[in-house]
């Protein structure tokens, strides 16, 4: 296996419900999901792993764990998935709920 896929990662599972990943880079580089943060809608982020860190980052007990993002930046990541992959955007822009603006809080 070259890395642990977005979607297979649910962690911390405390505070985490993934969603749906909408983008994913692959090996090495970054993905973003959405999902339910502490019952919040939120924009998690992280980096993809590769054969040689199959877990990528962040990790936590050995477990391959979701970052949330500042609110601030979910209006810069939309308009990247925007422009990659137009079916997730509506997708996060549904989720969402309401117009994703970068200064959002």
């Amino acid at each position: 296996m070259s890395y642990i896929k977005p979607d297979q990662v649910v962690s911390p599972k405390a505070s985490w419900t993934l969603v749906d990943v909408v983008l994913d880079k692959g090996a090495g580089d970054c993905a973003y999901a959405i999902g339910m943060w502490d019952k919040q809608r939120r924009v998690g982020f992280r980096w993809n792993g590769s054969k040689e860190n199959p877990l990528g980052n962040p990790q936590s007990r050995g477990l391959p764990t979701w970052t949330m993002l500042d609110r601030a930046l979910h209006g810069a990541v939309l308009r990247q998935v925007e422009r990659k992959n137009p079916d997730k955007a509506g997708i996060m822009r549904a989720f969402l709920g309401k117009p994703v603006e970068d200064n959002d809080d």
